[in-house]
């Protein structure tokens, strides 16, 4: 499938790229152990990206999409950084990304091998602060709390490169991102996992819940996703 082609989602049809016009995310940032994100991503013939002291950069990012080809929904994405392997560039690898609509979750498994599934959203994110709390069938996944900083953060277009494993294939999805009215720091986020959620598991298994060492807030945020290639 080419960027100029589409696809067919529940009886509509998706062009591509896929444009997000207008959505709004909080984001924090952990260091978590190198060997334990490893374990993680041993199907997938990826390597997180190796920090000093063992460290790995693990991201859980809440995302509002309020305007976009795909209908408006909420997701949060628990992603790792990776770094440069052949021809594959440095990127991150998305290894959970729970959102709260079937249209979105079937195209983000179907167009791009996204590791989507539905999950319940109770998620604000306004001038005073970022709150998710992502549970499913009543069972809390995670509790992320976020202070909207004063400290505006310069931005600029990039483009990058979204990893994912799902059905036995690691495919790479390039997208372009924006941002205005970035803020963040250092620190500033408070997370809570659930006792017996899978992915509260996952990200007990990393050394989480611990103090973030950075974290941010996007108040308007633009993206296109092109075609996913396997790697």
């Amino acid at each position: 499938m080419s960027a100029t082609e589409g696809v067919e989602v529940l009886g509509q049809h998706v062009r591509l790229p896929v444009e997000v016009r207008t959505a709004r995310s909080a984001a924090a940032t952990f260091l978590v152990r190198h060997d334990a994100a490893r374990r993680l991503m041993a199907r997938t013939g990826l390597e997180p990206k190796r920090l000093p002291g063992g460290r790995a950069m693990c991201i859980i990012a809440a995302v509002q999409y309020l305007d976009n080809d795909l209908g408006p929904y909420n997701e949060v994405a628990f992603s790792i950084a990776v770094g440069a392997n052949g021809d594959a560039p440095a990127g991150a690898y998305i290894h959970q990304l729970p959102v709260d609509g079937e249209f979105t979750c079937a195209a983000g498994r179907g167009i791009w091998g996204f590791p989507k599934w539905l999950a319940d959203f109770d998620l604000t994110i306004d001038d005073r602060r970022a709150r998710c709390r992502l549970s499913e069938d009543g069972e809390l996944v995670l509790d992320l709390t976020i202070a909207t900083r004063v400290l505006p953060l310069p931005s600029k277009p990039m483009e990058m490169s979204a990893y994912a494993h799902l059905d036995g294939v690691t495919r790479r999805t390039p997208f372009t991102n924006g941002a205005t009215a970035v803020r963040g720091g250092p620190l500033g986020a408070r997370l809570v996992l659930g006792d017996r959620h899978p992915m509260a598991r996952e990200l007990r298994s990393l050394g989480l819940p611990k103090r973030a060492v950075f974290s941010s807030v996007i108040g308007n945020m633009a993206a296109t996703f092109g075609a996913a290639s396997a790697v």
